[in-house]
């Protein structure tokens, strides 16, 4: 069965600066910093600084550094450092974005462990976007509200091809962290992973697909190998070190993979394709755990 991930030709908005009304101050040298909101990584999280409330009325703002049309955007509502942290902490229910011209809109969110992605009733053109906590669902056990990760898009179109399902050989089972779901190739953090989950192989020959939109001309892969939340991380666990691609025209293609948790760009020999096949024929083992990741899975025109 195909998991369902569709998001239509965007762009991705780089943020210049973020800032918050307050924060939750650092803590035996975790920080609460509003900026890990663009670090892409979903275990990094900001808390408002509210001591006495929820943090009803605080907020958080990203400058683009200039004008973007603004079309959407995906948020990790919640403390996803663990399913535990996220039932514990408070999620926003309902934000106010205001944009630089002025104009409002009010979203409410879902209360769900799980990326958002959140479309605006109509593209804005601002320079920023400032988020206001309105309402809030509440954890079980800690009075304060909490973001983890935010992506905006535009109307650019970047050459990244649009997903509407993933699929893949085996699925290591969910635990305390989260899900190693496949759909989590084309989140944007690099610590949300798929990995495989055959108890007895090291991911050899195990594989991932990826369904496009229609049929695609790609050019080439953007991907980031292994478990990148940090190189400690990544060293503990199995990586790729070659992989067949597989085209809906019968074609393939075998390239190498870099050792490496940056992303890196694999060049392709041109091909219209309605999806790809992604088996790892080659995996170097890591120190700890016998299981193959992969961050994120790319593929653009």
């Amino acid at each position: 069965m195909f998991l369902a991930m569709t998001l239509a030709h965007a762009g991705v908005v780089d943020v210049a600066t973020v800032s918050a009304s307050r924060t939750l101050p650092d803590d035996e040298g975790v920080s609460y910093a509003e900026t890990n909101t663009t670090d892409h990584k979903q275990s990094t999280v900001w808390v408002e600084g509210d001591t006495t409330g929820s943090g009803l009325g605080d907020w958080i703002e990203f400058d683009f550094g200039g004008d973007v049309e603004l079309t959407s955007f995906r948020i990790w509502n919640g403390n996803f450092y663990s399913y535990d942290f996220w039932n514990r902490h408070n999620r926003i229910k309902e934000i106010e974005l205001t944009f630089s011209d002025g104009s409002k809109q009010m979203i409410t969110l879902a209360d769900e462990m799980a990326p958002e992605l959140v479309t605006l009733e109509k593209p804005v053109k601002t320079s920023s976007v400032k988020m206001k906590i309105k309402g809030i669902y509440r954890g079980t056990t800690f009075n304060d509200t909490v973001i983890s990760e935010i992506v905006f898009y535009d109307k650019r179109d970047d050459g990244r091809v649009p997903v509407k399902g993933y699929n893949a050989s085996s699925v290591y089972p969910a635990d305390a962290d989260g899900n190693y779901d496949p759909k989590n190739l084309g989140d944007g953090a690099v610590d949300s992973l798929w990995c495989e989950g055959v108890e007895d192989g090291d991911g050899t020959g195990e594989w991932v697909e990826l369904k496009f939109s229609g049929t695609q001309q790609i050019s080439k892969l953007e991907l980031v190998n292994g478990n990148a939340y940090n190189i400690m991380y990544f060293m503990k666990g199995n990586r790729a070190t070659e992989m067949k691609l597989a085209f809906s025209d019968g074609s393939t293609q075998t390239v190498a993979v870099k050792g490496s948790p940056s992303k890196q760009t694999i060049p392709l020999t041109p091909v219209s394709t309605s999806g790809v096949k992604m088996t790892f024929t080659a995996v170097q083992t890591g120190k700890e755990f016998n299981d193959l990741c992969i961050a994120e899975a790319v593929f653009v025109e």
